[in-house]
């Protein structure tokens, strides 16, 4: 009879500690901070039907050769669609092609490579940034290894120096620096201007150790504390949602980024920031109720 009351007790126990460790749900906002369009009639009817299925809009991010069609669409859903231009930053048109896409109504600028003989922070593209940062631009550059295994001049301190030099320039980086997640993330604490997503391989390599990305973002149990930025937010407010995969892979990508927000014990305001309401804040979106 003992044994089966400690049995009970047990169970009940487990039960309450369950309920009290459940995830939280995905909030009912979501921005994409990084897709890449494909200017085919059944990539945009796919990603019509899922992203309005989960009341979501996405940074569409649009190649020179498709900018024309790519805004078009873009205009016809702007409940779901923000467009970034893919302007190839070593272009002898620069910054005309920068013009010429605000004034098409891109709201940003990205994925950016740096696949020459040039970092980042290397001065041939300040006047890009400062550019950007004049007319409102945000840009979304890529960091770490890239499909064809460069990855030297696109580490996540390069970005640092042009997030503390632009200082109105808003910087959403692509794959937290992967493979330098220290490096991203003690860029982003310094930089309030300066955000990565999570897309790409790191959630799939890290599957099974989701709570594996608390060592980088460490510094919210010590906001306000010595060595701490007096503008700094909770760690995770720094991380954005991401796919940067095709839209049928939406639901996967939130699995992922729901386990490892789980995993790092990040709080429903803050998960809400990154799964929407931070990059709506940027781009001056009221978030549509479902």
């Amino acid at each position: 009879m003992k044994r089966f009351i400690f049995l009970v007790a047990s169970v009940f126990l487990s039960i309450c500690t369950a309920s009290a460790q459940a995830p939280f749900k995905t909030p009912g906002f979501i921005i994409d901070t990084h897709i890449h369009y494909e200017a085919k009639d059944s990539w945009e009817k796919s990603f019509l039907e899922i992203y309005t299925r989960h009341n979501a809009m996405a940074c569409v991010l649009i190649g020179m050769k498709d900018l024309t069609r790519g805004i078009g669409f873009a205009k016809a859903h702007p409940d779901r669609v923000i467009p970034y231009a893919a302007i190839l930053i070593d272009s002898p048109t620069l910054l005309d092609d920068v013009r010429k896409a605000r004034e098409m109504g891109f709201k940003g600028l990205g994925e950016l490579f740096a696949v020459n003989q040039w970092n980042y922070d290397d001065p041939k593209y300040d006047a890009l940034w400062k550019l950007a940062e004049e007319l409102g631009m945000p840009i979304a550059p890529h960091t770490g290894i890239l499909s064809n295994g460069m990855m030297a001049r696109m580490r996540p301190s390069f970005l640092a120096t042009i997030a503390s030099r632009y200082r109105k320039l808003v910087i959403h980086a692509a794959h937290f620096g992967n493979p330098w997640y220290d490096e991203a993330g003690e860029a982003t604490r310094r930089n309030n201007n300066l955000f990565f997503d999570l897309s790409g391989s790191s959630l799939i390599k890290k599957e099974e150790d989701p709570g594996y990305w608390k060592q980088f973002l460490w510094w919210t149990p010590y906001l306000g504390k010595a060595h701490m930025p007096a503008d700094a937010v909770p760690a995770f407010e720094k991380i954005l949602f991401a796919t940067d995969e095709p839209p049928e892979a939406l639901d996967e990508n939130i699995r992922r980024f729901n386990k490892m927000l789980d995993a790092c014990q990040v709080s429903a305001e803050t998960r809400a920031k990154s799964y929407g309401l931070t990059m709506a804040g940027i781009h001056g979106i009221t978030p549509p109720k479902k």
